[in-house]
């Protein structure tokens, strides 16, 4: 027996895999399906995470300064807007600039400003937030420590835009997560039937090969790969359907999540992490139906 190896177990699971085709295609079929919803999942995710990364990349806090401070004041409160971790760039914002932008945002509107006389806006720093930072928490923390600052008279950001990206963020995280690991219970589940059918229709041989001195890797090694093998083929399978539809879909149709330049297929690094992720569940599957087996 020792002078059997890898290429023997690979034979022998393809041998395997042929003498039982139609139970292990609906294995690959039925790995597929739970691996598509996974690869759904996962491509929903990163085009969240990149828009949750674009809106951090926009986001900023405005500090609204009081009135008669002098150009040290300002100046001092600048270094100490700049200094605080997180803050990636501040900018300086007159009150004449801010009643302009206000004008042109209002464009069409003008007579809702026009009673107002003297410019009721104030200076302001825009201060922009760093990506890591792009959390309803960590931003209501960096503007409450701001409005404690000298000179600040109040300090406002898109509280509730921030809430509901860090929830919808969250939602999809961990809901993904869950699932995943549902589908992954779903998936050693399906991998251990079918290699205990396998076993089963093998069962002579099997106890023919322990008669003669096989050692217990010896006669597992072929169904693990197996096992292996059926999972990998089911997560490539998936991951070919999930391209297919993802290429062949308009991209403005989830236009909400797309980037500048349309929807990001999974990388590269995410379809192997399936691909591998796959198979090691196909060798948990079949280790089970194999322990059970040859105890």
């Amino acid at each position: 027996m020792k002078g059997y190896g890898l290429i023997y177990f690979i034979s022998e699971a393809f041998r395997g895999l042929r003498a039982n085709s139609l139970v292990n295609l609906l294995a690959v079929g039925t790995i597929s399906m739970a691996m598509l919803i996974v690869g759904f999942f996962l491509l929903a995710f990163i085009n969240l995470q990149s828009a949750v990364g674009r809106a951090g990349d926009r986001l900023e806090i405005s500090v609204y300064l009081k009135e008669g401070l002098s150009l040290q004041e300002k100046d001092y409160l600048l270094l100490r807007l700049k200094a605080e971790p997180g803050v990636k760039k501040v900018t300086y914002l007159p009150k004449a600039e801010a009643l302009a932008v206000l004008k042109s945002e209002l464009k069409g509107q003008e007579a809702l400003i026009q009673g107002l006389g003297e410019n009721p806006l104030p200076d302001s720093y825009e201060v922009n937030i760093e990506r890591r930072f792009a959390e309803a928490d960590r931003i209501e923390g960096l503007a409450k420590k701001f409005s404690g600052f000298p000179g600040v008279e109040d300090v406002s950001y898109g509280k509730e835009g921030a809430r509901l990206l860090t929830s919808v963020f969250k939602l999809i995280t961990y809901g993904g997560m869950a699932l995943a690991c549902l589908l992954g219970v779903s998936v050693v589940f399906i991998i251990s039937n079918s290699v205990r059918l396998a076993l089963y229709s093998r069962g002579q041989e099997i106890e023919l090969m322990q008669w003669i001195g096989a050692t217990r890797g010896f006669i597992q090694g072929p169904f693990l790969i197996e096992g292996i093998m059926l999972a990998m083929l089911g997560s490539a399978l998936a991951i070919g359907v999930l391209a297919a539809v993802f290429y062949a879909l308009p991209q403005d149709v989830v236009l909400f999540l797309s980037s500048p330049n349309g929807l990001d297929f999974l990388p590269v690094s995410v379809v192997a992490y399936m691909t591998l992720g796959g198979g090691l569940l196909g060798l948990i599957g079949a280790q089970v139906s194999v322990g059970k087996f040859l105890e």
